[in-house]
């Protein structure tokens, strides 16, 4: 299983919870409730140890679609709380030491949100709908 496949297998899950919908891979579907894991670095080298391997960083971006308000109603605070659920859990994860399974080579470090909320990404004026970003990075040892 490679560690893209992993982390789909880990992640999917509780997006499948929280949306009620698949998760795309690199893939944003425009639609309420779809959610998209965007790839950004995998297998960055943060510390080399020149015999034994290295330190690295797999990094990640979660695009989440729901239907946005323009009105004094609650619409946009509960698509707020439905991505920070997302960030929570993997900060339970973290706190559990439950990580995805990157193989027998590799150790993971940590799980960890990048920033402190989602970021509002994108508005679709037309469809009513906003995409909220957040990003998220494993560390890991992986010997040679």
């Amino acid at each position: 299983m490679t560690k893209h496949e992993a982390m789909v297998a880990y992640i999917g899950p509780k997006i499948q919870e929280l949306t009620g919908g698949p998760m795309g891979f690199n893939f944003a579907d425009g639609g309420a409730g779809k959610a998209a894991f965007i790839t950004n670095y995998s297998d960055q080298v943060r510390k080399k140890y020149v015999r034994v391997g290295d330190e690295k960083e797999y990094t990640f971006t979660l695009l989440i679609n729901q239907y946005f308000s323009s009105n004094l109603d609650e619409l946009n605070l509960q698509a707020m709380n439905l991505t920070q659920q997302f960030m929570e859990w993997i900060d339970q994860k973290e706190a559990l030491k439950e990580y995805p399974d990157f193989g027998p080579k590799c150790q993971i470090k940590k799980l960890e949100n990048i920033q402190n909320m989602p970021g509002l990404a994108a508005v679709d004026w037309e469809n009513n709908l906003a995409q909220y970003a957040l990003q998220c990075r494993v560390v890991y040892f992986e010997s040679k």
